[in-house]
């Protein structure tokens, strides 16, 4: 039996830390419980954006960093504060917590006085929150942590900077204030208060959470990065102030500079904690949940960084502050602050509330319950709200990668985003219920404890105190038989880890599968709500071209006539949205305003423009407006980076653009990624000219040559024809050669119908002027040193540059290494892979490029073939699906035609793999390689001591080198991309050889 005094000796002391930090907790807790509310309410409140950011960072980031900055500073310092003390923590913290419900106030009533007044109050908590911590750093004896508590201080002075830019928002300066102001708050508050803090936590915290240790010396090493990212927040947070562009870029790369320095120490604690087993599950929920909140706090410097490098010439206010770095709005607060909270969480308040180390363990397994899943569901979401915020190529790449070609962003319409938001608030929610199961395991498992402490087992059954172990003990039933007397086994890495990985692979799947449903069902109810799916055109206009569909559907015209002035320049229409009463007539009048590409306006009524070089305009009659109407660019690849137009019919019944038919107003149902399948086993057309394989002579030590770009329908495949665009004719253009330390000089002359560039890798030189594009018609003067040896690729860098690529514009720039040994034959393959649009589906019937001529029509096409050749498909870029991969610019033409060699004759083999997507695992079937040259070294030569050979040259996109080989036996041998999947699509060619 418990005897009174026992019983009073387990209630908990209301000083204790446990004690305190409940206490301190509970304005987290609210704060919770108030975004849940304000999450499923949110249409409903004004201000909700702004609301559920800043509950986020001011509510729940910043009362728990005023908690565990107390917590961490006292137990890195070694300066344990008294119980008289916490109770004026506590007030500190709730009068944070008063500071931010009336600036939150202030803002939903407009009231910026109201505004000033929480901020002030904000201000004043932090600074004695800063105070109180800098009391405690004078009061250590040498910390050993010192620099990371003084982190804290500095973070927690630059928050009421950041209250001040904040309040001076409210009072609605114009621009260029507004946006320069923003900026600052952003980066002062984010990457200065939060970053600051979780950075310098992060240093001790995460190897912890690791159950590892880092040497004290790399612990300090990793420290020199916080002031690195101090210098680079306060430089950043003037500059933007100031407007000064350039300078703000360049103290964004030193903060993400101290940021990735700080970083390689948490890596290294990661790959400690992973090359030891541990006798214990780790707590893979704050591993995973933190792991992902610091990639994306990298990831979006990164992209900071890069918004501000492209506006550098521009007014910040208007480009960059008051557009752009909305962007960055999600990927910072849930991506990186809330992440890193609920990660930290996670493992922090089991271990404070303490109880013993069964209780401790028990509470960390609750919060780490699907864990995996948990954070695959929230980093998909996220990765899916990015993409659909990044420009049109890039998003759709990422967009397509991560939904595994199963969704489009095209098709990511407000039913999927809501849909998916609400899976990823789930997850992030499902933590308040664990928090609460984990609470009652924590005080069960405590109970259980105290019990075998009170009621000792029996010595003659050791094994049998508790015939019925609750389910949190029998989660370490086997390490409690050891304590009990059985030998402690240490698990070896194959028992420990393979089930925790089969468990966590299975919740990736999980987590994955359910985002991609929620995005698919999301999808679906998007198009019912449009009214399910397009019907076909309903007409053709009097005197109008095939195809064209009659705009005015069943609206009466009004006899008047609305003319809209449109801009066509850097990959978009300006503007891109026209208003057009119904009925009215629309006229566009077009101009070109771009300085090197050209550009077009198709609608899917069938009107269209023509091609308008720069500086060319035109008019466009769109007829008589009844029903919204889709316009895009169509010259390959510029709609996919998002030259689009809507014309919007006011008035008329609502309709998505477009809607009458396929979006070219084809009536297509043609799946755009429907391969296109050549048939491998024929021989080459006649009229295809077979590629000369062989190294072209030395050129001596200064060469000038010109490159001439054209536009051809051109064989890739046997019956599979490409509308390519070309260097020197062909698809891959010439195999250029060069000495070490040459001259060479390419004269660039574009005789194609759009803008095109040059960009040789082989060449250090300023991308500025000489890979600049150019429009048709011009030509520029490309001079480089080629001063390193290796396989060089060279090809057009004009966006997009996918489509550029895939369309041909590559080839091969092969220097020699100094004192490189003649061999009897040299032969160059280059490889690429292609992607093509199928027969009947979007943009089939765009004109070939060949042929751009307004009607559409194609003088080398048959009456009935209205398009020669396959153009380029951006979806099938994105989407990773080649329908050709292929050796110099087609899949067989070697086989019909193989290289050849001699019975005991050296030949090399120089290889590219060019692009833009597929690299190469080359192989000769029946040879073995003894030299391997790749990207500038050997990494095997005849004479190697050890005796190797080589099987395989793996090269990535853009990368180059050779091989070398003997043949003992006369036959037919194979080269071959050894990712057969290329082989079978034509990455091939035969070598006969004879005795």
């Amino acid at each position: 039996m418990t005897s009174p005094q026992q019983t009073e000796s387990r209630r908990p002391n209301p000083t204790s830390r446990s004690a305190w930090h409940r206490r301190a907790g509970r304005p987290v807790s609210l704060w919770m419980l108030a975004l849940i509310a304000l999450v499923l309410t949110h249409p409903f409140v004004p201000q909700s954006r702004w609301l559920l950011v800043h509950m986020v960072t001011l509510g729940l980031v910043t009362t728990s960093i005023m908690i565990w900055g107390q917590h961490f500073a006292e137990a890195l310092l070694k300066t344990r504060l008294g119980p008289e003390t916490r109770p004026m923590q506590v007030r500190r913290i709730w009068l944070l917590t008063v500071g931010v419900v009336v600036a939150s106030a202030g803002i939903v009533g407009a009231w910026p006085v109201v505004v000033l007044l929480g901020a002030l109050t904000i201000s004043a908590a932090m600074l004695w929150y800063a105070w109180a911590l800098a009391a405690q750093i004078r009061a250590s004896i040498a910390p050993r942590y010192g620099a990371t508590v003084r982190a804290y201080v500095m973070a927690a002075c630059l928050l009421p900077v950041g209250a001040v830019l904040g309040t001076l928002l409210a009072f609605s300066p114009g621009e260029p204030w507004q946006g320069r102001l923003l900026l600052a708050h952003q980066i002062v508050n984010v990457l200065g208060f939060v970053g600051l803090t979780v950075a310098g936590t992060l240093l001790t915290l995460w190897p912890t959470v690791l159950r590892t240790a880092l040497p004290a010396v790399v612990v300090r090493r990793s420290g020199y990065g916080l002031p690195v990212m101090v210098l680079g927040v306060l430089g950043a947070g003037v500059s933007a102030t100031l407007g000064i562009a350039v300078a703000g870029a360049l103290f964004i790369a030193v903060y993400l500079g101290g940021l990735l320095w700080l970083c390689l120490g948490l890596m290294l604690a990661a790959q400690l904690s992973a090359s030891r087993p541990h006798r214990i599950e780790l707590p893979w929920f704050p591993i995973l949940s933190i792991g992902a909140g610091v990639t994306w706090f990298v990831l979006s410097v990164a992209g900071l960084l890069v918004l501000w490098l492209t506006v550098r010439t521009e007014p910040m206010g208007t480009s960059l502050l008051a557009q752009d770095v909305q962007a960055l709005t999600v990927p910072f607060v849930v991506g990186f602050a809330l992440q890193v909270l609920l990660g930290a969480m996670s493992y922090l308040m089991p271990t404070v509330m303490g109880g013993g180390p069964r209780a401790v363990r028990a509470s960390l397994a609750v919060m780490s319950r699907a864990a995996a899943f948990r954070v695959a569901v929230v980093n998909l979401a996220l990765v899916l709200f990015v993409a659909a915020q990044l420009p049109a190529v890039g998003g759709e790449v990422i967009f397509a990668g991560a939904t595994f070609g199963t969704g489009s962003l095209d098709a990511f319409g407000s039913w999927s985003r809501v849909l998916v938001s609400a899976g990823a608030f789930l997850g992030l929610a499902w933590f308040v219920v664990l928090l609460v199961q984990m609470v009652m395991v924590s005080l069960r498992e405590r109970q259980a404890a105290q019990l075998d402490r009170d009621v000792p087992p029996p010595a003659a059954a050791p094994d049998t105190v508790r015939t019925q172990p609750s389910a949190s003990q029998s989660a370490h039933s086997a390490r409690a038989t050891s304590r009990q007397g059985g030998p402690p086994t240490v698990p070896s890495p194959a028992d420990s880890t393979s089930p925790v990985q089969r468990r966590h692979l299975t919740g990736v799947l999980l987590g994955t599968g359910g985002v991609l449903g929620l995005n698919a069902m999301g999808g679906a109810l998007d198009r019912l709500a449009a009214g399910g799916a397009a019907g076909a055109p309903s007409g053709s206009s009097a005197g109008g071209g095939a195809g064209r569909k009659e705009s005015a559907s069943a609206v009466s015209p009004t006899g008047r006539t609305t003319t809209i002035t449109v801009s066509m320049n850097a990959m978009r229409f300006t503007p891109d949205v026209l208003t057009v009463p119904a009925g009215d007539r629309l006229v566009i009048e077009l101009r070109n305003d771009d300085a090197a590409e050209v550009h077009d306006l198709v609608l899917d009524s069938g009107v269209t423009s023509g091609r308008l070089s720069p500086g060319e305009s035109a008019t466009v009659d769109a007829g008589v407006i009844g029903q919204d109407v889709a316009g895009w660019c169509s010259i390959v690849g510029h709609r996919a980076m998002g030259m689009t137009l809507a014309v919007v019919a006011q008035g008329a019944s609502t309709q998505t653009p477009g809607g009458g038919g396929g979006s070219d107003g084809s009536g297509t149902t043609v799946d755009a990624l429907t391969p296109v399948v050549a048939d491998l086993q024929a021989a080459p057309s006649a009229d295809h000219a077979r590629r000369d394989p062989v190294l072209p002579p030395d050129p001596g030590p200064d060469q000038r040559l010109t490159l001439e770009i054209t536009e051809h329908d051109l064989e890739i495949a046997p019956g599979v024809t490409m509308a390519a665009m070309t260097f020197g004719g062909g698809v891959v253009g010439p195999v250029i050669r060069s000495q070490l330390g040459g001259r060479l000089t390419v004269d660039l002359v574009n005789n194609g119908s759009m803008g095109h560039s040059l960009d040789l890798h082989a060449g250090r030189v300023s991308p500025d002027a000489v890979m600049r594009t150019i429009p048709p018609g011009q030509s520029l003067e490309y001079t480089i040193t080629t001063d390193y040896a290796g396989v060089w690729l060279y090809h057009c860098s004009t966006m997009p540059m996918t489509v550029h690529l895939a369309a041909g514009m590559l080839g091969a720039l092969i220097v020699p290494p100094e004192g490189l040994a003649a061999a009897d034959r040299e032969y160059v393959l280059v490889q690429s892979d292609h992607y093509l649009v199928p027969e009947g589906a979007e943009g089939w019937a765009t004109p070939s490029v060949q042929n751009p001529a307004d009607d559409g029509a194609c003088p080398l096409c048959e009456p009935d073939d209205p398009v020669a050749a396959h153009p380029v498909s951006p979806e099938k870029i994105a989407a990773e699906r080649p329908d050709v991969t292929v050796f110099n610019g087609h899949a067989n033409q070697y086989v019909h035609e193989p290289l050849t060699a001699k019975v005991g004759e050296r030949v090399r083999i120089w290889v590219l793999a060019a692009g833009p997507s597929r690299g190469i695992s080359f192989h000769v079937v029946g040879g073995v390689f003894d030299t391997v040259f790749a990207e500038g070294e050997y990494l095997l030569r005849p004479d190697t001591p050890t005796g190797g050979g080589a099987q395989a040259l793996h090269l990535g996109a853009a990368q180059g080198g050779f091989v070398e080989l003997v043949f003992d036996e006369p036959g037919t041998y194979t080269a071959v991309n050894h990712v057969f999947a290329d082989m079978e699509r034509g990455a091939r060619a035969l070598i006969e050889v004879t005795a």
